[in-house]
């Protein structure tokens, strides 16, 4: 079957991981836990709790119990294939999952996690040949010990932008007493802030700034003075409203690209995912992310990439609704890539279409195949497994179609997964 031959050859092809936290001293997972109650598989198995139950039980923290008596309600999604799948290639282990079998499997787990090659030979397995990483506190390498091939980047930024508008205000005060010694009060200060910032960074072999931004933002230019204006609007409680958070949001974000530069060629960014409520959320419920954006992010983002030319924006796109403008902007502005599928969107139907619409629109050059945002190898290579998966599938339909030939896929493949991560992020390295 073509799509299985395709799948087969993907397998062969070597990968750069091109994001991910994975930490060189603890690579591999370390305890069953970290297997089965991952944090992709938690979402599916907290929602695969008794629907009648309500809030009584939404606070308790899943145990491996829970997770085996879920399994048959999450078996079938994506990420449910991609644990049977790291279970079957890593650990040979194929027989159903219940309560009767989990002493077994966690056996089983626990005596990978044991061995201290076994990550070495994940990654070999998966022809992984670099890992982007943004792991900090690492013990010096011991003699003869590896590292892995993991690369590091930073993943550092002045009020970063994970949490959505929890108020400029309290964002300037923070910023007053911990990186500053006087009021912020203009979009001078804001620069300042981010050069003091990234100064205390250790760049010296740091393959790009990483950050997950808000996906409230509109780059539409303004002046100095509108922007002081809604600075001091905020320092004095005045509510800006929701167009005036969004300028102050891109003009932060324009403060970081200006301080980096020299120091990072490469900004890889990841957008479109927002909480919509508490961390606590209401009545014990939990709080999830959702697929979110401003349609003012990607339709005014041109002109952040014709600012800053010489940085290299590197894109983990959250919001599917978006696909067209980034595959549009990657025709325009030579300093923009596309990696992989993040959050909300790293599932197969996300990934499938927007791969089929990638493959139309963009150079290879502009494309990135794969990256994990995993914390062990496990996880990399379970996620290496999906991507090659649905690739394969999005490839053997253009084939059948006749919008592409068999005999192409090989140097696709390789490209996509290999060629164009190491050209943006490595250029340096020898293979």
């Amino acid at each position: 079957m073509l799509r299985e031959e395709l799948y087969a050859a993907l397998c062969e092809v070597p990968a750069i991981d091109v994001h991910s936290h994975i930490h060189r001293d603890r690579p591999a997972a370390e305890a069953p836990e970290e297997i089965l109650l991952y944090h992709m598989l938690t979402y599916l198995l907290n929602s695969a709790g008794d629907p009648l139950a309500g809030a009584a039980g939404a606070g308790r923290a899943l145990t491996c119990e829970d997770f085996a008596d879920r399994w048959p309600m999450i078996r079938h999604t994506g990420a449910g294939w991609m644990l049977e799948t790291i279970l079957a290639d890593l650990y040979d282990w194929r027989e159903a999952i219940s309560r009767k079998t989990l002493p077994a499997l966690r056996e089983r787990l626990s005596d990978g996690a044991k061995r201290p090659d076994f990550a070495a030979e994940i990654f070999r397995k998966g022809r992984i040949e670099r890992i982007l990483s943004s792991q900090t506190k690492l013990t010096p390498l011991a003699e003869g010990q590896t590292d892995y091939g993991i690369r590091r980047t930073v993943e550092r930024t002045p009020g970063g932008g994970t949490v959505e508008f929890h108020g400029w205000a309290g964002r300037l005060r923070h910023w007053a007493d911990r990186h500053f010694d006087r009021p912020v009060q203009t979009v001078d200060d804001l620069r300042e802030i981010s050069v003091r910032f990234y100064d205390s960074v250790d760049w010296p072999n740091r393959r790009a700034l990483v950050a997950w931004v808000t996906s409230e933002m509109d780059f539409t230019p303004v002046s100095d003075a509108e922007v002081n204006e809604l600075l001091r609007r905020e320092s004095a409680g005045e509510s800006t409203g929701l167009a005036g958070r969004r300028i102050l949001e891109a003009a932060n974000l324009r403060a970081i690209c200006a301080a980096i530069r020299g120091r990072a060629k490469v900004f890889q960014f990841c957008y479109g995912t927002q909480y919509l409520t508490p961390g606590d959320g209401q009545g014990g419920m939990r709080a999830h992310p959702v697929q979110k954006a401003a349609p003012q992010f990607a339709q005014t983002f041109a002109h952040l990439l014709a600012e800053f030319p010489d940085i290299h924006f590197n894109l983990l796109n959250g919001f599917e609704n978006d696909e067209p403008i980034w595959a549009s902007l990657t025709q325009g502005y030579p300093n923009l890539s596309l990696a992989g599928f993040w959050w909300q969107c790293v599932f197969p139907v996300g990934m499938h279409n927007a791969w089929a619409r990638r493959l139309d629109m963009v150079p290879l050059n502009r494309l990135m195949g794969f990256f994990s945002d995993g914390r062990s190898a496990d996880y990399v290579y379970g996620r290496l497994a999906m991507s090659r998966r649905v690739l394969a599938n999005v490839l053997a339909e253009r084939i059948e179609r006749g919008f592409l030939r068999r005999d192409d896929v090989p140097a696709i493949a390789r490209e996509l997964f290999f060629e164009t991560p190491r050209k943006v992020f490595l250029p340096d390295e020898t293979f």
